[in-house]
């Protein structure tokens, strides 16, 4: 595994960023997408964060309502795949498939014992 980033839902992603920006000292790595598939990607030294907008009354971007107001471990992998077939051999509930994302990445979820969304992505094109 190569680092984790809390996914974090927030109402108003202009105002968060700002927050971060000027009081806390990050920098924006990059926002990409509109309206309730909006993401701010912010870092300060080896600290990552991700912000998503969340709007109770936008149409909900992940099958489960659960997902849309909770925060989400994000962990990047070098070997998605791998990773990807060691989950669907245990017990562990998938949440969502390995599929593209809308930003580059490949994707998967799964819910950990606690009920936590855990995130698992490998960055760029992933053959296989």
């Amino acid at each position: 595994m190569l680092k984790i980033i809390p996914n974090i839902p927030v109402t108003d992603l202009e105002r968060s960023v700002e927050f971060y920006l000027d009081v806390l000292g990050f920098e924006m790595v990059n926002i990409r997408g509109r309206g309730e598939m909006a993401r701010a990607h912010l870092r300060r030294g080896g600290a990552e964060i991700i912000f998503r907008s969340c709007d109770p009354e936008a149409p909900l971007p992940f099958p489960d309502p659960f997902l849309t107001n909770q925060l989400i471990l994000h962990i990047q992998v070098n070997d998605i795949l791998a990773l990807y077939d060691r989950i669907k051999e245990s017990r562990v509930e998938v949440v969502q498939g390995l599929e593209p994302t809308l930003f580059g990445a490949a994707q998967f979820m799964i819910r950990d014992i606690d009920g936590r969304i855990i995130s698992f992505d490998q960055p760029g094109k992933v053959q296989g």
